[in-house]
Parts: C-alpha cells; structure tokens; sequence
C-alpha cells in the first residue's frame, strides 16, 4: 500500500465520520443548513485533516528514513510505510497518554522527556517487532527516531519557555 491510498482512506474515513457528525448536529439546530454546505464543510475538514495527518507522517517517514541512510540498515519501502504509519499512531495516541503522566509525575523537564524518549524507544522497538524487522534494524531505528522526537519535543519546550519569558 503506498502513501496516496493511505491518505485517500484516512481521507473518505474523516469525510464521513464529520458528514455524519455534521448531519446529526444540524437535525439539533432550527436553522437547517443545506446538503452541500454539509458535504463541502465535511470535505474542507476532512481535507484539513488528511493535510494534518499526512505532515506528521512525512516527519516520521522522515526521521526513518534519516535513520536507515545513515546506518545503512536498507529497509524497503513497503515496511518503511507499515513501521511509519504504525509508529505514527502510537505517536498520535498512547504516546500523549505517556506524556501526560511523565509531565504529572516530574514536571515539564528534562527529565519526563527522556523518560518519554525511553518509553518511546521501548514501543517503537515492540511495533518493529510485530510489523517483522530484524532484531539489529529494529533496535537501531527505534533508538534513532526516538533521539529525533526527543530533539523536536526538547527544542519545542525550549521555545515555548523562552517565548513565555518574552511576553
């Protein structure tokens, strides 16, 4: 499966989860708003969505990708997409789970992201292993791409403190 189809069903899937949702809030509402401002409200935020979804994935797809180049693991395409997309939705679900109880248990520093970054490493490492990598692609890949979200979640909290102080 590559990418296009990937975001074309992420895409009909968002259409009508909001179509649906859309419809079942209009029935609520006195003034009634017409079929096609539904379907093209639900197309622009499904739109929106798959935009949103397909960036995250080029980040992680990215960061794979920069893995494998500079270890030279040769990972093919297809299982390159299968691990993204799997390591994706962690990332977008359990992930910010983890996150939330690293940042209540120890504050916002640097210490919940390394903690993260070890949670995070010891799943990516668990999806390698159920989408079928091997034991040395599996461990390099999930140390490297784990490294690179530690980089972008630090440097992110960095920013964020040193924008609050200018304010």
């Amino acid at each position: 499966m590559n990418i296009p189809i990937l975001l074309c069903i992420i895409f009909i899937l968002s259409f009508i989860v909001l179509y649906w949702f859309f419809t079942r809030e209009n029935k609520k509402d006195k003034d009634k708003d017409s079929p096609l401002a539904l379907i093209s409200i639900a197309m622009l935020f499904s739109v929106l969505s798959t935009l949103v979804f397909a960036f995250f994935l080029f980040m992680i797809i990215g960061s794979i990708r920069v893995v494998d180049s500079v270890f030279s693991l040769h990972i093919d395409t297809a299982q390159l997409l299968i691990v993204g997309t799997c390591y994706l939705i962690y990332w977008l679900s359990i992930d910010s789970i983890f996150s939330k109880i690293f940042d209540y248990m120890m504050g916002d520093t640097i210490y919940s992201n390394l903690s993260l970054s070890f949670s995070r490493t010891a799943a990516f490492y668990l999806i390698g292993l159920f989408t079928g990598l091997s034991k040395d692609i599996n461990l390099t890949l999930s140390i490297g791409v784990a490294l690179i979200l530690l980089v972008i979640d630090t440097s992110y909290s960095l920013y964020s403190k040193k924008s609050k102080i200018k304010v």
